[in-house]
């Protein structure tokens, strides 16, 4: 008997130690180091892994700066774009466009060093911090075109978020106005060179990020987005940017009005069975994409509420969340009371992000399908035009 116990034991550790062994080689596999010196910078980095989670009291990862000079060494499963920030709080950093008052910031992706990280990665980046970060990352393709489209945009961007900053502080109706026309100059010579710089490197991955993002924020129509993203090299296809890219183009096609809506068939529900849209037919559906983070879409919820119960004969309706766990949608439509199907929206999944697929540019959005399952009609921003047309519609 002692003979089997030392056996099983002696078996055991065997089993943890090459275990022990595979997850450490895995782990050492999967390092990326990011190299830096950025003059003008003080006080501490962050930035967000996406392979953790990040709680209330836990929001970000931090890195240490001396003089300027940093080093950072962590794991990441596959590539992805970081973005790294100095903290809001040290007022030493001038990178973020503060205006009057000092509540909030304008938002300008200049206030971020970007860079992408993989396992094995050995990235570089210098430059310094002024109004802007300007500094690039290199020693990869992926780097080296992240940086030739920054060093593009970047210089643009701190200009138009200097000139929003200066309108807060501006009491002049002309020097506001003409701060204004300036700055629509600048948006559109920046556009103009990102759309020329997408066009002359097809096969930079940066180029296929920015062409999303350009999308995602109607910086472009849908028509001159899907020749740019035709100009890109299929050697990209195997890249999250790409297929984020390819599931937008393809949604602004697939949700055009009159066309059919496309299939949702989905376990991605708050009670894990699975939902098909199909079920729907033969009433009015009202697909609402929303988030909690939304203010507006939580402020009009109480109406969609309203809208469901007094046409509920004729209408359902479905809502999209994006950016929520399913635990924090639960316990929010729990204690509002707001009973009707949810699905949550999936950036890690192709068949399940439906802000991709349904090519959603902004939140709210809704869309409101027939009883055979057509597309009427798609509205952005606030609600109150939707709920008009679909009462105008319900009441025929």
């Amino acid at each position: 008997m002692k003979h089997i116990i030392k056996k099983a034991v002696f078996v055991l550790f065997i089993v943890v130690f090459v275990f022990s062994n595979k997850t450490n080689a895995q782990e050492t596999n999967n390092k990326f180091t990011l190299t830096g010196e950025i003059k003008g910078l003080s006080g501490n980095l962050y930035y967000n892994n996406p392979d953790r989670e990040y709680t209330r009291e836990f929001r970000a990862d931090s890195i240490i700066v001396v003089d300027g000079k940093f080093q950072l060494s962590d794991s990441i499963s596959k590539l992805a774009l970081l973005r790294v920030y100095p903290s809001f709080r040290d007022k030493n950093n001038k990178v973020f466009k503060i205006p009057k008052g000092g509540v909030g910031y304008f938002p300008v992706k200049c206030a971020y060093l970007m860079f992408y990280a993989f396992p094995g990665g050995n990235i570089t980046v210098s430059g310094e911090a002024t109004d802007f970060v300007n500094a690039y990352p290199s020693g990869d393709k992926y780097n080296n075109s992240l940086a030739a489209a920054n060093k593009i945009t970047y210089p643009n961007y701190n200009k138009m978020g200097n000139l929003a900053v200066q309108n807060t502080y501006e009491t002049d109706s002309l020097k506001i106005k003409e701060n204004e026309l300036e700055a629509e100059k600048i948006f559109k010579t920046n556009t103009e060179a990102l759309i020329a710089h997408i066009k002359a490197n097809p096969k930079s991955l940066a180029a296929a990020w920015y062409l999303n993002d350009m999308l995602v924020r109607s910086h472009i129509d849908n028509e001159q987005a899907e020749v740019l993203f035709n100009n890109l090299s299929t050697e990209l296809s195997e890249y999250s940017d790409y297929k984020d890219v390819a599931a937008r183009i393809e949604g602004t096609k697939a949700t055009k009005e009159g066309f059919p809506v496309p299939a949702i068939k989905t376990t991605a529900t708050l009670d894990g069975k699975e939902f098909d849209i199909k079920s729907f037919r033969g009433k009015y559906v009202l697909i609402d994409f929303w988030g909690i983070w939304c203010g507006p879409c939580v402020a009009e919820m109480p109406e969609v509420k309203i809208f469901q119960e007094k046409h509920k004969d004729k209408l359902v309706v479905l809502g999209i969340n994006s950016g929520d766990t399913k635990e924090k949608v639960q316990n929010f439509i729990n204690e509002k009371g707001y009973d009707w199907q949810q699905i949550l929206s999936s950036k890690e999944s192709n068949s399940d992000n439906f802000v991709n697929r349904f090519n959603v540019q902004g939140f709210p959005t809704k869309l409101i399908i027939d009883r055979r399952g057509n597309i009427v009609k798609r509205f952005v921003g606030g609600g109150e035009e939707a709920f008009q047309f679909l009462e105008e519609l319900l009441n025929k």
